[in-house]
């Protein structure tokens, strides 16, 4: 099935539709549970998703994502720019990134793509656009002191990609991840447990893998943050094998609002893609609910 516009705008709707009765479900749930003295006290869940005073919640440049979602009502963007070289002589360009938006404390909405792809190899020299993935990601609990904050992230493909070119697959894929996060002092670990159902190319059906990533931040100084975070993920099918991977970057504050990082991803496993290094930028754009209550 050939994929367009029409089916990425309809696919985006209709996990809009989703993201909007979770939110409003959820909300409700917490305004009941909530006590105030008065019916004009307006209570933290409200005030917390109204405030104009908002900053950026950097989940770049890991791979694994932290149970802390994007501040309720903030849009944040985040772009990155990045080479692989899989290895036998190919390279990947991949200027990617996309939005993020706090539907409530708790549940965040997800769009991502790959917005420009080359890709050079032993088929020729390609460049298109990519696929674009939607998801939501909810915490069910966040950490104390002595238990880590535990959530779920949910992601669908939509495949945008060019199949004549090889930059996709032209299939529908499902991710699920189990989040676990944690502070030990001042330094912050994210535990990802990632399954993933990827569509078959030339069949029904779907292949499956497990992923697994730990992301550790350590404080550096005030603003810079380094992170280390080993990864990997078991056999796909036949064609695509198991590996294990590195990556060591940064993460930098400019201001509360904008952060910047980069880093370097190297392959441990054999079959593994042999390099990556990337930049990229997050920037919290602002809070939508305080815009359409100001109106």
């Amino acid at each position: 099935m050939q994929f367009t516009l029409k089916h990425i705008a309809s696919c985006a709707v209709a996990l809009l539709f989703l993201c909007s009765c979770l939110a409003s479900s959820a909300t409700a749930q917490d305004l009941l549970s909530t006590t105030s003295t008065t019916s004009s006290t307006p209570s933290s869940t409200e005030s917390s998703c109204f405030n104009s005073s908002f900053a950026s919640v950097p989940g770049r440049p890991a791979l694994a994502n932290a149970t802390d979602t994007t501040q309720c009502g903030v849009v944040e963007l985040e772009y990155g720019l990045e080479r692989q070289w899989p290895g036998g002589g190919a390279n990947r360009d991949d200027l990617s990134g996309g939005l993020r938006f706090g539907l409530m404390p708790k549940l965040d909405f997800h769009w991502s793509s790959s917005e420009f792809v080359h890709l050079m190899n032993a088929d020729g020299d390609r460049t298109g656009y990519g696929d674009n993935w939607l998801g939501l990601k909810y915490r069910f609990v966040g950490q104390t002191k002595h238990r880590p904050g535990l959530g779920v992230f949910y992601e669908a493909k939509v495949p945008s990609a060019s199949v004549a070119l090889g930059l996709g697959s032209g299939k529908v894929d499902h991710s699920i991840s189990f989040l676990a996060s944690k502070d030990v002092s001042k330094v912050h670990f994210d535990f990802n447990v990632i399954e993933l159902l990827a569509g078959r190319p030339t069949a029904t059906g779907f292949d499956h893998n497990t992923g697994f990533a730990l992301a550790t931040w350590v404080p550096v100084t005030k603003r810079l943050t380094g992170i280390v975070e080993p990864y990997g993920y078991t056999s796909l099918n036949q064609f695509t094998p198991g590996f294990a991977s590195t990556m060591v970057g940064f993460n930098y504050k400019v201001q509360p609002r904008v952060y910047l990082d980069g880093g370097l991803d190297m392959g441990v496993s054999h079959d593994a893609p042999h390099k990556r290094v990337f930049v990229g930028v997050t920037y919290a754009i602002a809070n939508m609910y305080s815009w359409t209550k100001a109106r």
